[in-house]
């Protein structure tokens, strides 16, 4: 609200016609060193900033969060850019990178992110000697994507006209921010400078700008819109809140960088479009989201209290529930929404982790709906007390068949301890082998066996696989990650009978064999 009084008071630049308004800013980075962004904002008629983020995938901007902090607070409308060394990286990587330092910048409040794409300079070639222009315009794309998906903004794209002419009609669905320093705010760029664009959202228009405290000179922009544009640009109407049902089978490790609540549209509470993040209890309040467990954007009041190690059981990284300051009976609700409707018994397992003794009150369940999450009549699994210090894999079933199902992963929490959950699948129970999936590339032997056996994989398959054992209640007894080759296994103390085995994909994304095995001690 301070934001835009300010903006709609904003004094203007004449030109274009009078009444024309100019909105004025200036891009930064370390090398503009420490602003006083106070000086900057009272002194002159710059309105907005980015601020270089980061560059390539492993160049964070050392001023960036000064910038960021200080601009906020002095009142002008902070964005991050990133600076790509396209030709030496893929732009997922780069786009992940950008996102783990400036995610927590990017939303309402702020510029939109932006990516910076020019020639390496130096003795380098040229980006149109590395790429086709099909090859660069993709690489944009799949940056701008990557991010887009990650925080519910679409990323602005700054270059020069020799870039925009060369990249790809694809790339015309991004704001285009031009480098075009002829010193003037007004005169507008021509296509040589804009390419095929249909229009320009800012122009770069000087590269010598003096401005009151920052030393030397720094680059000025201009905004080519009115007062009513650029309040939209940075305050965007919050999208549709959309439910989207994952199809069965289902399996994350939360590794991916997580998306924007689109319900709420505020921070990365979502591991991705499936899931929707809710509060509860007597106190709910920021701490209680669940997170990515490196988060440490403003939902988190004291993001290094109560974690746990290791971070994670399968990859980087976890689901965590953090509570901390602990107010009594705190609630945290982390929803999958999975389109169950195939036949036959669901198996539901993941890794737990909670390493505190019996806080009162505490509370971890898994709860079921069938009706999208109207109701949630069945708990799946109730964990009060039993302090699980280590990663502990969990496994519940349903045989619901509901296209409209819900997995709700519930905490309840008073203690100082956060909880976490990784390696999620939900898939098929073996429970039988009238059809079962072979691969001649997968082997158990002997079988029948006493419990002791060896698991060999084909050197062709040339990546580790899963190997998961199930009793013939569909309860886990095993699980190992395995290279290629031969792996012993021993159950330890198994009753005799009939259990099947499931092979997987080092993620559990894929299922590649699965099997009986009998087990006569």
């Amino acid at each position: 609200m301070i934001k835009k009084l300010l903006l709609s008071s904003v004094s203007v630049v004449l030109g274009l016609g009078a009444g024309a308004q100019t909105i004025l800013g200036i891009d930064v980075s370390t090398y503009q060193g420490n602003i006083t962004w106070s000086s900057v904002r009272n002194t002159s008629t710059k309105l907005f900033s980015w601020a270089k983020a980061s560059e390539g995938v492993n160049i964070t901007d050392n001023q960036f969060v000064n910038n960021e902090n200080n601009g906020t607070a002095a009142h002008v409308y902070m964005g991050a850019y990133h600076f790509s060394r396209a030709e030496s990286n893929t732009a997922v990587a780069e786009a992940n990178y950008f996102l783990s330092v400036a995610g927590s910048y990017i939303g309402p409040g702020h510029l939109p992110p932006a990516l910076d794409l020019e020639d390496p300079g130096g003795s380098s070639p040229a980006l149109t000697s590395y790429f086709t222009s099909a090859a660069l315009t993709t690489w944009v794309v799949d940056w701008m994507t990557t991010v887009q998906n990650a925080t519910g903004v679409t990323p602005v794209l700054y270059t020069d006209g020799s870039i925009a002419n060369y990249l790809g009609s694809a790339a015309h669905a991004y704001k285009l921010w031009t480098a075009d320093p002829d010193g003037s705010p007004t005169a507008t760029p021509s296509a040589t400078y804009i390419g095929t664009w249909p229009t320009w959202t800012f122009k770069q228009y000087s590269w010598t700008g003096a401005i009151s405290g920052i030393s030397g000179n720094v680059d000025e922009d201009v905004f080519n819109g009115d007062t009513a544009a650029f309040n939209l640009l940075v305050n965007p109407v919050p999208p549709v809140c959309h439910t989207w049902y994952a199809t069965f089978p289902y399996a994350t490790s939360f590794e991916t960088q997580w998306v924007t609540d689109s319900c709420a549209e505020v921070a990365q509470r979502l591991p991705d479009m499936y899931w929707k993040s809710s509060t509860g209890g007597t106190t709910p309040n920021g701490d209680d989201f669940w997170h990515r467990q490196d988060y440490t954007g403003g939902d988190w009041s004291t993001p290094t209290n109560g974690a746990y190690t290791p971070v994670a059981s399968n990859g980087s990284y976890s689901a965590r529930f953090h509570n901390d300051p602990p107010p009594a009976g705190s609630i945290g609700m982390l929803d999958l929404y999975i389109n169950l409707s195939p036949t036959g018994t669901k198996n539901i397992s993941f890794d737990y982790i909670h390493n505190e003794a019996s806080p009162s009150p505490f509370s971890f369940d898994v709860l079921l709906s069938t009706d999208g999450g109207a109701t949630f009549p069945t708990t799946l699994l109730t964990i009060t007390s039993a302090q699980m210090a280590a990663w502990t894999t969990q496994t519940v079933t349903t045989t619901s068949t509901s296209a409209t199902s819900v997995l709700r992963f519930r905490t309840t929490d008073k203690g100082t301890a956060d909880v976490g959950i990784d390696n999620l699948k939900v898939s098929t129970v073996p429970t039988g082998i009238d059809e079962p999936i072979l691969n001649s590339n997968f082997a158990v032997f002997p079988n029948p066996n006493n419990g002791s056996f060896t698991y060999f994989v084909s050197a062709v398959v040339n990546e580790k696989t899963q190997l998961e054992v199930f009793d013939g209640l569909g309860r886990k007894v095993y699980s190992a990650l395995c290279n290629p080759g031969s792996t012993s296994v021993n159950l330890e103390n198994a009753a005799n009978g009939i259990y099947f085995f499931r092979v997987m994909n080092e993620n559990g994304e894929r299922l590649l064999s699965e099997g009986k095995l009998i087990i006569k001690n």
